[in-house]
């Protein structure tokens, strides 16, 4: 009888294409292990940075990805939330389960955690081993592509806006990035929660898709960003801003927010540092954080908006065998919204 094989994406060296290989599958299971057949998984940028060298903890080789949702086909030992034929989505991460942050709710920032694609074998593959821990069950009307964005991005957008920068109902918000993965759901997600958004993008081709997502300003992240947004604001400044840039954009968009306004950074494409005007920060009392991942919470928050319609999935699919076509669309910012990898 033949073995069988079943395709993935390995990483084996730093700042080379990573390459579709057949492997055998590693089926056995420990306490509180699930296999998955993963039916959709995220193409982010992150994976591009891990595949750049940018995170040089990774165990290489390694199978990338970290956005996944799929199917139960096995449960380990132990397992009694779960069972065969379960849709399920998962966290980007495993996390210990023992720590401070894991017994207060902030398992995302969880010392111990096991980051998939990173740490351990990820989502770019046919089925993929996680733990209990991370997963949730996916709502029927939920489609692949909703459940597998979930944690990575609406659940971490959640996080964003209604833990670290604690936007209130009829809040303005500027979304930098407006046309990509995070950018674009961003909308969504502060439209969601009852906020006015501007959304700003380097790209004309992408307006018309960022204003039929639902923002209510769409505006070029060119020189003159800060003197529209001022305009579109009345001169104030807006409440909140999503900077899912970094680098490129962080300093115009932090002289985009009003006084007492809050900065949430959730991403920084060109891993470049900034000059922070301290002075700006105290004097308009401004303030700026940083937030990574999503907890099983905000996963749980997450797949209840998709499905009740109010974050739809904007994005394209590839098969598995086209991630390289898939990793130089997203890195000359061609697609608009998510990637997703159908193995």
């Amino acid at each position: 009888m033949a073995r069988e094989r079943l395709r993935a994406v390995f990483l084996k060296k730093f700042r080379e294409p990573p390459e579709l290989t057949d492997l055998e599958p590693d089926r056995s299971l420990g306490p509180g292990e699930v296999l998955i057949e993963v039916e959709m998984s995220g193409l982010c940028y992150r994976d591009l940075l891990t595949v750049e060298g940018y995170f040089p903890r990774t165990r290489l080789p390694i199978i990338l990805g970290h956005e996944m949702a799929g199917k139960v086909i096995a449960v380990g030992e132990g397992v009694t939330e779960f069972e065969p034929g379960d849709r399920v989505a998962s966290l980007t991460y495993i996390p210990c389960g023992k720590c401070r942050y894991c017994e207060s709710g902030n398992e995302h920032i969880c010392r111990r955690r096991l980051t998939f694609g990173e740490d351990i074998n990820g989502s770019f593959a046919q089925i993929v081993k996680v733990h209990e821990r991370s997963l949730v069950k996916v709502p029927n009307n939920v489609t692949p592509e909703g459940a597998a964005m979930a944690a990575c991005v609406t659940g971490m957008l959640l996080r964003a806006f209604k833990h670290v920068a604690r936007v209130r109902q009829g809040e303005s918000v500027l979304v930098t990035g407006a046309g990509g993965g995070v950018g674009i759901h961003a909308v969504q997600v502060a439209k969601a929660l009852g906020c006015r958004v501007l959304a700003a993008t380097s790209s004309r081709e992408k307006v018309e898709r960022i204003s039929e997502a639902g923002a209510d300003e769409v505006v070029l992240s060119d020189d003159a960003l800060v003197e529209n947004v001022k305009r579109l604001t009345g001169g104030d400044g807006v409440d909140v801003v999503l900077e899912a840039v970094g680098q490129p954009t962080f300093n115009k968009s932090l002289r985009c927010l009003a006084w007492g306004g809050r900065m949430v950074v959730v991403g920084n494409v060109t891993v470049s540092s900034v000059e922070v005007p301290l002075g700006l920060i105290i004097l308009r009392a401004n303030s700026i954080a940083g937030t990574i991942a999503a907890t099983k919470k905000d996963l749980e928050e997450a797949l209840r908006l998709t499905a009740e319609g109010r974050v739809k999935p904007i994005g394209t699919v590839y098969p598995l065998e086209k991630v390289h076509e898939a990793m130089e669309r997203m890195r000359r910012k061609e697609s608009v919204g998510r990637i997703f990898l159908r193995p």
